[in-house]
């Protein structure tokens, strides 16, 4: 045990540094800055990038949150408003008959996008935890390792 304290006793002392050896490290950390130089240009453009794409994202995420939940809390109402509005408008028009053509492909279009919606219910139900699960640990994730790769230096590679 008295042989390993005087071991690390003397790993530890503070003795100055042979200038050879030290003129050689210095030589080679220089070879490798030079050999691997940054581009602090293309870092920026990535960094604009990413920043212009999380924007896109929250907008893209936050329209559609929006949407759904118009669709959700007010779909009803809004469609039985748009269906007094439109027979309202149409009542006295000489080519009814060409307009309801229109309108029941119209109902028709709103019963497929009805069914759209019940099934993307059905499939937020199962599987949205787990996607904003995934989608947050993976932005987590890629965070993390960002952040350690541009504060450590890597002397291999």
């Amino acid at each position: 045990m008295k042989e390993m304290d005087d071991l690390l006793k003397s790993v530890f002392q503070d003795k100055p540094i042979a200038q050879e050896p030290l003129q050689g490290m210095q030589a080679r950390i220089m070879e490798q800055i030079l050999a691997a130089p940054v581009d602090f240009q293309a870092k920026r453009l990535v960094r604009q990038r990413r920043k212009w794409g999380t924007i896109f994202l929250g907008g893209l995420f936050v329209l559609s949150l929006s949407l759904f939940l118009i669709n959700w809390f007010l779909g009803p109402w809004l469609g039985g408003g748009l269906n007094t509005f439109v027979l309202w408008l149409t009542a006295n028009i000489p080519m009814l008959a060409w307009l309801q053509n229109r309108w029941d492909w119209f109902l028709d279009t709103l019963a497929i996008l009805s069914n759209l919606k019940i099934g993307y219910q059905f499939l937020w139900q199962q599987y949205g935890l787990a996607v904003m699960g995934i989608l947050f640990s993976w932005v987590l994730f890629e965070g993390i390792r960002d952040k350690l790769n541009s504060t450590t230096i890597d002397g291999n590679s």
